[in-house]
């Protein structure tokens, strides 16, 4: 799956034309906001979300929590055999992760959709979420990505919050580094403005406001050529390892296990979709 860049739609508002036509890898939908009725905000989502699968966009929906008891009322109206993940706002335990699993096996089952098949992204927006994300992140098999709101956790810290700087630099190296060891995908949510700096930390997408940073983004989470060659060598050393009965190969001075090798292929399947 392609996630470079995700373009959110407004809670209650139907995509219009240039978010259906842009560059956005995927379009998010929100049910998580309280200045639209739940049942407008679950219609136009469920109705954006068949309009994104028609512009062959992955589609995204950011739910209420589940202690909020709003969240299986979002999952039954929304869930559906093109819906790729929801985002779980403000997720600060584990259980909030699991919670949200066994809900959407339930609606999957009831609507003969693989189980599994609906992705989690926990939502890391507060100190409490952050120190815990590597939990978060491991409670549930269908847990896909990880997403950084830094305005929300500068809020939650007493910090300002900032384009580019030192001051979020803990939080943004703990998500990227929590993500990336249990192979899952560092997204950030960004003005649009200081994409590259992102990039340049580690993230694998970011979330966005406008179509017009779509191909920036596009362009800034894609692998370049020289992480696609190590990604090979990784790849092919640890493949010839794996053929000699080996679990572990050389490339240079690095080491290929089986998780480099599962990065490479992350890693080449981004690049191979230029």
């Amino acid at each position: 799956m392609r996630i470079r860049s995700i373009l959110t739609v407004a809670a209650g508002a139907s995509p219009d034309e240039a978010a259906l036509t842009s560059e956005a890898d995927a379009l998010l939908f929100n049910v998580a906001d309280a200045s639209v009725p739940a049942h407008d905000a679950r219609r136009a989502a469920r109705e954006g979300i068949e309009q994104a699968a028609g512009h062959s966009k992955v589609a995204f929906v950011r739910v209420n929590h589940p202690r909020t008891h709003m969240l299986r009322d979002d999952l039954d109206a929304l869930v559906s055999p093109v819906l790729a993940g929801v985002f779980v706002t403000h997720t600060v335990n584990p259980q909030d992760i699991r919670d949200t699993a066994v809900i959407l096996r339930e609606v999957e089952l009831r609507n003969e959709i693989e189980p599994g098949s609906v992705g989690v992204f926990p939502v890391v927006d507060t100190a409490r979420g952050l120190l815990r994300a590597a939990e978060l992140v491991d409670a549930a098999p269908r847990v896909r990505g990880l997403l950084l709101d830094a305005d929300t956790y500068a809020r939650d810290v007493g910090a300002r919050p900032e384009e580019n700087g030192p001051r979020l630099a803990y939080a943004r190296g703990k998500a990227v580094a929590v993500a990336r060891a249990y192979d899952r995908l560092p997204l950030v949510v960004s003005s649009g403005l200081e994409m590259r700096f992102l990039a340049q930390h580690g993230f694998a997408g970011a979330v966005i406001d406008h179509p017009r940073y779509a191909p920036s983004a596009n362009t800034v989470f894609t692998p370049g050529m020289g992480a696609k060659k190590r990604a090979e060598q990784h790849r092919d050393a640890y493949e010839a390892a794996r053929a000699e009965g080996a679990w572990i190969a050389r490339v240079g001075s690095e080491i290929a296990d089986a998780h480099s090798a599962r990065k490479a292929a992350q890693t080449l399947g981004v690049s191979d979709e230029r």
